[in-house]
């Protein structure tokens, strides 16, 4: 059963996975066919659960739960991290690769190393305006107001350049 996020409770769980490259059109399209009938069919011990998917900015597959519906369960996480899993060999996207790093500056996505981050807010190739996507958010609320941040909040950000600003 699907529900949009704009419908979706504060406390609605959020699970966020960054791609390591820009997804295309023919991946978009294999994730959305993969992605629709799991999360109207998606259940935890047998319950139906009132569920969302959406990529956001061609790069992060979004899955929200109103566990005020049904609850969420190991055995429900296990089966959309099976999903996961599997968008990845169809499509050969990296969907777990935690040390990626998502910025967003002048309305596009670039994906960078924490190295090759770093290298660029040292020699300021990277505009004070840009942002940073806090991946670790975990429900709708914090979903809507920290998902983006500005850049200097991030967990890579080094803390020296803070000092020197």
């Amino acid at each position: 059963m699907t529900i949009p996020f704009s419908q979706m409770p504060p406390n609605a769980k959020v699970w966020i996975y960054a791609s390591d490259k820009i997804i295309n059109a023919s991946q978009l399209e294999t994730i959305h066919q993969m992605s629709v009938p799991f999360i109207q069919n998606w259940t935890a011990h047998q319950n139906q659960l009132k569920a969302e998917f959406a990529v956001l900015y061609n790069c992060f597959l979004v899955f929200m739960v109103d566990e005020g519906f049904n609850e969420i369960s190991g055995c429900g996480i296990d089966k959309s991290v099976k999903l996961v899993k599997e968008i990845e060999q169809a499509t050969g996207l990296n969907l777990f690769d935690r040390l990626k790093i998502q910025i967003l500056e002048n309305q596009n996505i670039h994906i960078f190393s924490k190295t090759e981050a770093l290298k660029r807010i040292e020699n300021n190739e990277l505009s004070t305006e840009a942002k940073a996507f806090n991946n670790q958010v975990s429900v709708k609320s914090q979903f809507d107001a920290e998902w983006i941040i500005n850049i200097e909040k991030a967990w890579f950000y080094p803390k020296t350049k803070l000092q020197s600003v």
